[in-house]
């Protein structure tokens, strides 16, 4: 379909002076009826006709958009092409495949027949079995220290009062053992 103009004074007097001195053709016996109809609208083409026609004749030299000023142009409403029905059905193949694809992914950690692996269950307690034995080993060597300092004090002082400096110096060596102990699981943990 092809643009409309509204026919405004100016167009429609451009047009009649057309008329006056023209021939008899397609075009001018379409823009006469239109006149005589007193038609709000005219197609485009026709004015484009008729301006072309002005200039090829050398007078005055006018432009376009002089004479379409105050009308406005009416384009026709776009009108999509019928869709083919074997790309209807491609793309509603497609559009199902990925809501299928969309939906695996959303319920893919989701797994109603869950089964438990045997080969991680043993990293789990071998990694459990690890962790017992660190805490173990970091008690038994605390305690070990705090029995050589208490016993290493016994044997050196000799006497009934010797006990706090035997329970300060176990504690030193406990304290001590303890935070070497301490730094040494922080940076294996890590």
């Amino acid at each position: 379909m092809e643009p409309d103009v509204i026919l405004t004074q100016t167009i429609k007097g451009k047009l009649t002076d057309f008329l006056e001195h023209t021939d008899s053709s397609k075009q001018s016996k379409e823009i006469r009826d239109l006149i005589e109809k007193d038609a709000g609208i005219i197609p485009f083409r026709l004015i484009k006709y008729v301006f072309d026609r002005h200039q090829s004749k050398g007078k005055k030299k006018e432009y376009l958009n002089e004479w379409l000023e105050g009308s406005t142009l009416h384009l026709p409403a776009y009108e999509p092409p019928p869709r083919n029905p074997e790309l209807e059905a491609r793309i509603q193949r497609l559009k199902a495949e990925q809501a299928n694809r969309e939906y695996k992914q959303m319920v893919r950690s989701v797994d109603k027949e869950q089964k438990l692996d045997t080969d991680s269950f043993g990293k789990e307690v071998k990694a459990m079995n690890s962790h017992i034995l660190s805490f173990i080993n970091f008690v038994v060597t605390v305690g070990g220290a705090f029995a050589f300092g208490y016993k290493a004090t016994e044997y050196t002082f000799s006497g009934n009062n010797a006990f706090l400096a035997q329970m300060m110096t176990g504690l030193l060596f406990a304290s001590v053992v303890f935070c070497a102990d301490l730094y040494f699981l922080i940076r294996e943990a890590s």
